[in-house]
């Protein structure tokens, strides 16, 4: 068992939602505050302020992609290891489809961001760089979203279907036969050959 939870403990920090949240926050944040400082102030777009934030919006991809590597990491841990090996809970590839859905999210406000900044006429010189990022960042978090997925997937196949309850009933066999008796008058059932 310590095996899986030391398995489990790399999955939830390969697939840290609050990283990868500031990550997406990184790509995005720079791109939106040039932006909007352009349109304030309806000057052209300064180079180093726009090269600045496509640089930084590439050093937030490379962020994710380490990520990257790391769920791939554990996907490829987890084919190799046997059946009977791999034993998880319904909380943990739960917990992997909400941090999945969530990075949905974050796929969602890099269109649209990227949307604003290439439809901006400021942009236009540097269109192309803009466009580049955009379809970086975006395979990125994709890729990154269906590697947590994979890995929910994976572990759901090794989720014990019935969960274990223990339970004791402690009693007189009168006792029972009095309970079976009280339950087939309530049900009005006959009584049967067996006891």
């Amino acid at each position: 068992m310590k095996m899986i939870t030391g398995i489990e403990a790399l999955a939830l920090e390969a697939t840290d939602i609050l990283s990868v949240s500031r990550a997406a926050q990184q790509i995005v944040s720079p791109l939106a505050q040039a932006n909007s400082k352009l349109v304030d102030s309806s000057m052209p777009a300064n180079p180093d302020e726009v090269k600045h934030a496509l640089d930084r919006a590439l050093v937030a991809i490379a962020s994710v992609d380490r990520k990257l590597v790391e769920c791939t990491e554990i996907i490829n841990s987890l084919n190799t290891l046997s059946d009977s090996e791999l034993h998880f809970t319904h909380e943990f590839t739960a917990e992997l489809k909400v941090r999945a859905a969530m990075l949905t999210h974050h796929i969602e406000n890099l269109r649209d961001v990227f949307s604003l900044v290439e439809t901006a006429p400021s942009w236009k010189p540097y269109l192309s760089a803009v466009m580049e990022r955009k379809i970086k960042a975006i395979r990125s978090v994709s890729n990154l979203r269906n590697a947590y997925l994979n890995i929910a997937l994976i572990t759901e196949q090794f989720v014990d279907p019935v969960p274990t309850v223990e339970s004791s009933v402690e009693g007189r066999v009168a006792e029972f036969e009095s309970a079976v008796v009280a339950s087939n008058e309530l049900l009005k059932i006959n009584r049967s050959g067996w006891r």
